[in-house]
């Protein structure tokens, strides 16, 4: 290999600092549609289905996780949170949408907690209904820092829905703090 394509300035200095690449590294952000997640080119009456299929009412605040069901996602703190929120706001529910090796932890945290109600686990969906889910929530909320260019991030700004993540390289690049969402430490 004499070159090395990668989609973030944080790849490139893993790959330069971390594994002394000493090659040409370009980097070249990953694309996505993001016409597929506009407003004007969702299915109303799908999201509508979604929501009831879910038990989720109109005045629920729901704040959504898309993505891979891995400890190093960091999904245990957004659970964590969640069980503070619930105290504060019972209609809160945290959706998450995705499956991988952790959620049976995952599942038995939210059960260790008592928010059994507040939190709904999807598991996988289909590509094509992706969009719809970031339709159902009022706020999108990632806290991993394994993500090299956080596409989920992207893909809920471009359904119009504020993004609250945590301080990371991958985020910063995207996310405005305090115009179109929030970054945590």
């Amino acid at each position: 290999v004499e070159e090395l394509i990668v989609p973030t300035k944080k790849t490139y200095e893993l790959f330069k600092e971390k594994y002394n690449y000493d090659r040409n590294i370009h980097i070249i952000p990953t694309g996505i549609e993001i016409e597929r997640f506009y407003d004007e080119n969702i299915n109303k009456k799908r999201v509508l289905e979604i929501k009831q299929n879910l038990n989720i009412k109109n005045d629920d605040f729901v704040i959504l996780y898309v993505g891979r069901l891995g400890y190093e996602k960091s999904i245990d703190f957004l659970i964590d949170a969640q069980a503070t929120f619930v105290h504060k706001n019972p209609k809160c529910k945290l959706v998450i949408v995705g499956d991988g090796p952790d959620l049976p932890k995952f599942e038995k945290q939210v059960k260790k907690l008592k928010i059994e109600e507040n939190v709904i686990f999807t598991g996988k969906v289909p590509w094509e209904d992706v969009p719809f889910y970031y339709n159902i929530c009022t706020v999108f909320s990632t806290a991993s820092k394994t993500e090299t260019q956080g596409l989920t991030v992207i893909e809920a700004m471009a359904a119009g829905r504020p993004v609250i993540c945590i301080d990371d390289e991958s985020f910063r690049n995207v996310v405005i703090n305090g115009l179109d969402g929030y970054l945590f430490k």
